[in-house]
């Protein structure tokens, strides 16, 4: 007798966190890098909108980056109209203390994709997380799980201690400013009136110098010794570089890194960058020195305009963020580029293409589904505590816009070998439905916790 699509994936759900609490103790040497910060969010409503003067501004269509209290308005109404997430960097220190002062922010949390990563594999009991960050400020390192390790540059010698002890009392700290909006909060402008068409948030993002994301040459000096129990490294925040001599450098110390362990594998972690430029220079420089690519379905298409695939970008982006055409664009990134693996999540659904001696396909599986409860348990408390907070996700459906795709994809692909897992060629495709969205408290740090959880989940 068949079984109820649904019904299996309800029931895999169930499995694979059972599964998880028993292997966790398995999942070790992780190492995290670079940035952190400390989140101070906003959850925008009317009184907000209102103290903007929101309903009498007209958006400047040339702005990307934040020099002014217009340029700020601007993107937060763009970020709201497209339902889009949006990281804006802010240049100007008069409007950064303008919006520090003259909000009152809802809550404080540890921010940028390395301290949201270590703290979240932490939460879920994983042993050995070690984090390096170029700097970090005593109120950033009290954020830090007591469990989360830190590398630090003492003198000439590099150690391993407790994060929480790692701060250095010449450090500030570094605050971003996120706005997260609700699906359906009404916004007016000059110029329009609209509903806001998904959750999201629009991110003021603070770059101060000295946070770039590198090592010192007396850290890089000792990779060997530093990453020798180390199975996997979640890497980001090179979107705080620009010039080719710093991409390079970048390169030259991931090149390290590889060979002072060649079976670690490496994963760099895409955020919204909308410089193609940069996002080209990341291309050259990045991707080909690491195993492992994790990005949404929207930075899939930047990735792919910056390779020169408008074409193939616009036909992913015209279908909807369909399943099916966006494994072409992955497929596309994967081969050119030479990566090991690459995962793209989705509201609705997530995909992998990995190659086929990277990981077997059930445990991939298994790591996916254990990022989509992860990823939940966080939407709804706004942090993860423990392990026992994926089970928030057992009473909810799945996703049937997942179900949908996924049932497309049956269809698309002839090499079905198991629910959810495709052979393609010398790759395996492994694909999972969501679960049901229901009311979340915060989508910031959601897509790094989808990452790095499916990134280091098949090593149970």
């Amino acid at each position: 007798m068949q079984t109820d699509p649904e019904q299996f994936w309800q029931n895999r759900y169930e499995k694979v966190s059972d599964h998880f609490e028993r292997c966790t103790k398995n999942i070790s040497g992780i190492f995290v890098a670079f940035n952190t910060n400390m989140d101070a969010i906003k959850h925008v409503d009317s009184k907000l909108l209102k103290s903007l003067q929101i309903e009498s501004f007209s958006s400047k269509n040339n702005a990307c980056e934040i020099n002014s209290l217009d340029d700020f308005r601007t993107g937060l109404i763009a970020s709201m109209k497209l339902g889009k997430a949006m990281e804006w960097e802010i240049k100007d220190m008069d409007t950064y203390n303008y919006l520090l002062d003259n909000i009152t922010y809802d809550s404080q949390r540890i921010g940028g994709q390395a301290g949201i990563v270590a703290n979240v594999l932490a939460h879920l009991g994983m042993k050995n997380v070690v984090v390096f960050n170029p700097k970090l400020s005593e109120a950033e390192a009290d954020m830090y799980d007591p469990a989360v390790k830190a590398l630090k540059l003492s003198g000439n010698s590099t150690r391993i201690i407790k994060a929480k002890d790692a701060s250095s009392v010449n450090d500030t700290p570094k605050i971003n400013l996120v706005f997260e909006f609700k699906e359906g909060c009404k916004v007016k402008t000059k110029d329009s009136s609209f509903s806001v068409p998904r959750i999201n948030r629009f991110i003021v993002s603070c770059r101060p110098k000295g946070r770039e994301p590198f090592f010192d040459d007396k850290i890089s000096d000792n990779f060997k010794e530093v990453l020798k129990n180390i199975k996997r490294a979640f890497l980001s925040g090179y979107q705080a570089i620009s010039t080719d001599e710093q991409f390079f450098r970048a390169k030259v110390q991931l090149g390290l890194m590889r060979k002072a362990n060649p079976e670690m594998k490496m994963h760099f972690e895409f955020t919204s960058e909308e410089c193609q430029d940069k996002v080209a220079k990341i291309v050259k420089y990045l991707l080909p020195s690491v195993d492992s690519l994790g990005c949404n379905e929207r930075e899939t298409c930047i990735f792919l305009r910056s390779m020169g695939k408008k074409d193939l970008a616009d036909n992913i982006k015209n279908s909807g963020y369909s399943a099916k055409d966006l494994l072409e664009g992955i497929r596309y990134i994967k081969r050119k580029i030479g990566l090991k693996r690459v995962h793209v999540h989705n509201i609705n659904y997530m995909l992998c293409l990995a190659d086929k001696d990277y990981a077997p396909p059930e445990k991939t599986r298994d790591a996916m589904q254990l990022c989509v409860m992860s990823a939940f348990a966080r939407s709804i408390r706004g942090f993860i505590h423990h392990a026992v907070d994926l089970d928030l996700s057992n009473n909810v459906g799945v996703n049937p816009k997942g179900m949908k795709q996924l049932s497309l994809m049956d269809r698309h692909q002839a090499s079905k070998i198991g629910e959810g897992i495709y052979s393609c060629g010398k790759n395996y495709l492994v694909m999972v439905p969501t679960k049901i969205g229901v009311h979340a408290k915060a989508t910031v740090g959601l897509g790094d916790t989808v990452s790095s959880t499916a990134f280091v989940g098949d090593l149970a």
